[in-house]
C-alpha cells in the first residue's frame, strides 16, 4: 500500500512539475556513489540527481542507471549493445538505506542553479519520466548514468559550462584500469579481452566524465559563463553517507591473478608435452578441452567485436589468438589420426601466434600482459603438433 501511494505521488509530480517549480526552497544536487566491490559494475561508481524541497514536498532521487537483469535475453542484448536502461525514481530515504546497507560512500554536490534553471531541470526530468522517454539505449563510454545527468545540467544552465582543462593524455582503457585494478585483476583481464583498439585513443576531458568520480571531480572546478562572468556550478559539497574503511578497495585478484594462472597453465602444458614426447602418452583430451574453450570464447569475442553496437569493441587484436577456428584442433585431438588439414592448421596457428608475440609492442592496441602465458600455451602445443609430432609420425 505504501509503495502504491508513492507511485501515485510520483505520477502526480511528473504530471505537475510546476508545483515544485513555484517553491523557492527547492534544492537540486548531484549524488555520486564512490566505487565499491559489491558487484562488477559497482567498481565504476554511480551518479544520481536529487530534488529536495524544505517545504515538505517529496525528497526524490532520479537514477538513470536502472536495468532489469531478469528480463529475457538480458545477457545477449548486453553483449551486442542492444540493452536499454531506464530512468527510475525513488525516495531519498530508500536511496540512503540501500547504499548504507551496501557500505557505500555517497557525496552530494548542491548545484548553483537559478529558479528558472531549476524549473527547467524539473521539466526535463518530468519529460524523461514519461513512458515513451524513460528507456534509452545504454552505451558504456558515451551514454550512461553519469553522462545523462551531465547533459541535463548543460541543457538547463542559461550559460556555458566551462570544464577544467585536462593536462593528462589518457584513454578509456587507462581509466577502466584505474577502476578495476584496485578491486580485481580478473575484472581488468576480462574487460581487456572485450574492448578493442578504439579504447586506446586519446580522449578529451569531457569523455572522461563517463565515470561518476571523474564527473564529480570535474564539476568541482567547473564554472558557468554568463555575460562574461564565470561562477561555480557547485554551490557546496558534503559527504552524506560515509562508509569509512569499508570503502577501501580490497583486491580479489592479487592472490591468484590472471598472470599466475597463465603461467601455471603453461607449465602444465609443457609437462604434458614432455610426457607425450618421452613416454608417448597422449594428453589429447586436455589439449582438446583447452582449444575448445578458446574456440568457444572466440565465438563470443567475434560476436561482440563484429556484431555488437558497443563502441570500442572493433577492431580487437585479441581475435588473432581467441577465435572460432580454434575449434578445429579441438576436434582434431579427439580423432585417432592427425589428418593433414588439422596439421596444416597447427602450422598456421604457430606462425600467426609467433608474429603476434614478436610484434607485441607494435600492435596498435594495449594488450594485457597476462595474455602472454595463455598465448604461449596455444603456441607451444601448435608448434609441437606441426613440427615435432609430424616428424615423429614420419
Amino acid at each position: 500500500m505504501k509503495r502504491n501511494f508513492f507511485l501515485c505521488l510520483l505520477s502526480f509530480f511528473c504530471l505537475f512539475p510546476e508545483i515544485y517549480a513555484l517553491s523557492d526552497s527547492i534544492r537540486i544536487s548531484l549524488l555520486t556513489v564512490l566505487p565499491r566491490s559489491n558487484e562488477v559494475y559497482t567498481v565504476f561508481g554511480h551518479t544520481a540527481i536529487r530534488i529536495t524541497d524544505a517545504s515538505g514536498k517529496p525528497d526524490l532521487v532520479f537514477n538513470y542507471g536502472t536495468f532489469d537483469s531478469s528480463r529475457p535475453g538480458f545477457i545477449p542484448n548486453f553483449l551486442i549493445g542492444k540493452l536499454d536502461y531506464c530512468l527510475s525514481v525513488d525516495d531519498y530515504e530508500s536511496f540512503c538505506y540501500h547504499y548504507t546497507a551496501t557500505h557505500s560512500t555517497v557525496i552530494e554536490q548542491v548545484l548553483a542553479l537559478s529558479a528558472a534553471e531549476k524549473e527547467k531541470m524539473i521539466a526535463l526530468l518530468s519529460d524523461n519520466m514519461l513512458p515513451q522517454h524513460r528507456n534509452y539505449r545504454y552505451s558504456y563510454f558515451y551514454d550512461n548514468c553519469a553522462t545523462r545527468p551531465r547533459n541535463l545540467i548543460e541543457q538547463c544552465c542559461d550559460g556555458t559550462l566551462i570544464y577544467p582543462a585536462s593536462h593528462a593524455r589518457t584513454t578509456f582503457r587507462t581509466l577502466v584500469h584505474q577502476c578495476t585494478d584496485p578491486y580485481s585483476l580478473w575484472y581488468t583481464f576480462g574487460i581487456d579481452l572485450l574492448i578493442g583498439s578504439g579504447a586506446d585513443s586519446i580522449i578529451t576531458n569531457t569523455d572522461e566524465q563517463f565515470l561518476s568520480v571523474k564527473l564529480m571531480e570535474s564539476l568541482e572546478r567547473t564554472g558557468v559563463a554568463v555575460a562574461g562572468l564565470q561562477t561555480p556550478i557547485v554551490a557546496s559539497s558534503s559527504v552524506i553517507i560515509d562508509a569509512g574503511s569499508d570503502n577501501i578497495p580490497h583486491s580479489t585478484g592479487a592472490g591468484f591473478s590472471p598472470m599466475l594462472a597463465g603461467w601455471c597453465l603453461l607449465t602444465l602444458c609443457l609437462l604434458l608435452l614432455c610426457r607425450r614426447f618421452f613416454l608417448n602418452k597422449s594428453s589429447r583430451y586436455f589439449f582438446s578441452a583447452l582449444f575448445f574453450i578458446t574456440g568457444l570464447a572466440g565465438c563470443l569475442l567475434f560476436l561482440i567485436s563484429v556484431c555488437s553496437t558497443h563502441p570500442c569493441t572493433y577492431p580487437n587484436w585479441n581475435l588473432f589468438w581467441i577465435h572460432p577456428l580454434q575449434l578445429i584442433p579441438a576436434v582434431g585431438f579427439l580423432l585417432k589420426k592427425t589428418y593433414p588439414p588439422v596439421r596444416w592448421y597447427h602450422w598456421s596457428n604457430f606462425v600467426l601466434l609467433s608474429f603476434l608475440l614478436l610484434g607485441w609492442s607494435l600492435i596498435p592496441q594495449r594488450l594485457n600482459a597476462a595474455f602472454i602465458p595463455f598465448i604461449l600455451c596455444l603456441w607451444v602445443i601448435s608448434g609441437y603438433m606441426s613440427i615435432i609430432d609430424a616428424k615423429l609420425r614420419k
